[in-house]
């Protein structure tokens, strides 16, 4: 059921009851469910009507003239219906059926696109002896907020929705009215929204309303947002949108997730001890500021993940322990078998992916490369550029970059003309020239000079139909790649690369030759230090190293893990991290947005991302 419905019966033109004679007792304008088998038997009727209402007194004839109009519209008569209308004398007819014709030319004037002609017939002299009922008053707010709406007028439309919504008992109609009022009030500035919350003489409801709105369009991260509807909750805690929040933004209306004793799982022996005690310290670094910010904080247990190895034993231990969250593991295989494994009953937040599954049933968050990848694809794409060559290293990280790559900027409607993996710095002059195509003009030449027995004048060119290069090298071997790409006759290519060419500690003099070189990578080693790693920094010397980059792992996953569901359930939710701004997508994938830099005097600048233009 929707509110048109509403709209439409109010309106009379699902159907009237016509009167046999003039003779007959008065018509009812009510709307009932009779139907014509015709368009002309329905002509008929109408005229039929309108010979009676010619005869009959002022009232009586009003009645029979909305019914006539009634019918029109249903034909779709838009203007036969209006004009019919017109002829009705509003001052001579009872209260309860001056509403009833006003509402009637309203809606005629609403389906025939005439917003400002329906707030008119809206607009009539009120009988202080009459009060009429919470359904007229409904109907004629609705017929207002559709006359405001097609004007563009959302201000308007919202004051007529949260006036009818406050008197409407249907929690079904109710919920439908929140969402209208929600989809006026979120098209609005913050500027916008700020005056109106500030005016003097809101009603309750209106002023819970305006509040609400701002803080969902000043709060751009989902832990601020949590966090200010928690306070907004406690203030408007008999507010009708706290019983029935708007269903867009009801995800993020919710309460965060309350673990009171989450287990920490990393491996402690083994060749990821020391990147698991370097996710520890983060998490522990994000627990004491949380602490010191005077936010609740849960019991962390820290669980070895090569003793506790299975799903059976960590289920087991979940219960024993009454664990409310699980963060770990790190190991890739145990990752995979918690995701093919029964479900657990707590939510369990990963940190490593299971790439062998569609689905996965538990959240996963990492630092992978190659979301490095298809963030470079989706820049490059948007810059404009079509054609592409890729040069990465010879090893598994470099293959699984380059795939992500070319999968992505291929969804995207780009082509990678040609790929080279490099190994040896000694051959990296070799691979260029094989990626651009210059040493086939050199074999040209030498097949030239072979066939004439002639020296000619040869100038080596590189091919002419790439727009740009993807790069994925570590900084020593991209500080020599940058110079061989000038060499080659490709110094004015841009160039996109991933995290990996920026060592994390600015070095002007060694970086001058990655100049022009844009890079993507997270905000731990592009922006300003947070609190939370000034506080790692000075106990660690290695923040600002490839390694210390687990350190801003551990960080976002104990700032993540309240709003995991929220993050999942709602489009567009983000929180600012360390490793970037992190959203969780369909997979319950939680996906990284890192920041551009480019290379200038030999630092890393960073760049603003482009605005859209409205």
């Amino acid at each position: 059921m929707t509110i048109q419905w509403r709209l439409s019966l109010a309106a009379g033109i699902i159907g009237v009851a016509l009167a046999g004679c003039s003779t007959s007792p008065a018509p009812d304008t009510r709307p009932t469910t009779q139907t014509y088998s015709s368009a002309e038997q329905a002509r008929l009727a109408v005229e039929d009507l309108l010979q009676q209402a010619a005869k009959s007194q002022p009232i009586q004839a009003a009645r029979l003239r909305v019914q006539a109009a009634n019918i029109l519209l249903r034909m779709d008569r838009k203007d036969a219906a209006l004009d019919i209308l017109k002829d009705v004398e509003l001052e001579l007819l009872p209260p309860s059926l001056r509403y009833e014709v006003a509402q009637s030319r309203a809606r005629a004037a609403l389906d025939a696109q005439q917003p400002q002609q329906a707030l008119r017939y809206l607009e009539f002299p009120s009988d202080q002896t009459y009060r009429p009922s919470t359904e007229q008053v409904t109907r004629i707010g609705e017929l207002r907020a559709e006359a405001f709406r097609l004007q563009n007028d959302p201000i308007s439309e919202a004051f007529a929705l949260i006036d009818i919504s406050s008197h409407e008992p249907d929690p079904q109609l109710q919920q439908q009215y929140h969402d209208q009022i929600w989809s006026a009030l979120r098209s609005l500035s913050p500027t916008q929204l700020i005056g109106l919350s500030q005016q003097t003489g809101n009603t309750y409801y209106e002023q819970g309303w305006f509040e609400l709105a701002l803080i969902h369009k000043q709060a751009t991260q989902l832990d601020q947002l949590s966090y200010a509807m928690s306070e907004w909750n406690t203030l408007w805690e008999s507010h009708p949108a706290r019983a029935l929040p708007p269903q867009a933004g009801e995800a993020v209306s919710s309460e965060p997730i309350i673990a009171q004793r989450i287990a920490v799982l990393l491996p402690m022996q083994g060749k990821l001890t020391k990147a698991s005690a370097a996710i520890r310290e983060g998490i522990m670094a994000a627990y004491f500021n949380e602490q010191a910010n005077g936010k609740p904080v849960p019991q962390l247990q820290f669980i070895d993940s090569t003793q506790v190895s299975s799903p059976d034993q960590l289920r087991l231990l979940i219960h024993e322990q009454s664990i409310d969250m699980v963060i770990g593991p790190l190991e890739k295989p145990y990752v995979s078998a918690l995701n093919n494994s029964e479900p657990m009953s707590i939510p369990v937040l990963a940190l490593n992916y299971d790439n062998t599954a569609d689905y996965s049933q538990i959240y996963q968050f990492g630092l992978a490369a190659e979301d490095e990848a298809r963030q470079a694809a989706r820049k490059a794409w948007q810059d404009g550029h079509r054609i592409m060559l890729t040069l990465v290293p010879l090893t598994n990280w470099g293959t699984r970059v380059r795939t992500a790559f070319e999968e992505e900027f291929s969804a995207l409607g780009g082509r990678v003309a040609d790929s080279t993996r490099f190994d040896k710095q000694e051959d990296f002059s070799q691979d260029v020239s094989t990626l651009l195509a210059t040493d086939k003009s050199e074999a040209r030449a030498k097949q030239i000079f072979k066939m004439s027995n002639q020296r000619i004048k040869f100038e080596e060119r590189r091919r002419k139909d790439v727009d740009a290069i993807f790069l994925s090298a570590l900084p020593g071997d991209a500080r020599q790649i940058k110079p061989i790409l000038a060499f080659h006759y490709a110094g004015k290519l841009p160039i996109y690369a991933t995290s990996h060419v920026f060592a994390g500690n600015p070095d002007d003099k060694r970086d001058r030759d990655l100049n022009d070189i844009q890079f993507v990578d997270m905000p731990w080693s592009l922006a300003p230090a947070s609190d939370t790693k000034r506080f790692l920094a000075q106990k660690r010397q290695d923040t600002d190293t490839r390694f210390g980059r687990l350190y801003a792992l551990g960080i976002d996953a104990f700032k993540i893990h309240p709003y995991l569901n929220q993050l999942a359930a709602t489009d567009g939710a983000a929180v600012q991290g360390e490793t970037g701004s992190l959203t969780v997508d369909k997979n319950k994938k939680v996906v990284r947005n890192m920041q551009w830099a480019k290379f200038r005097n030999g630092s890393p600048q960073l760049q603003q991302p482009r605005t859209v233009q409205q």
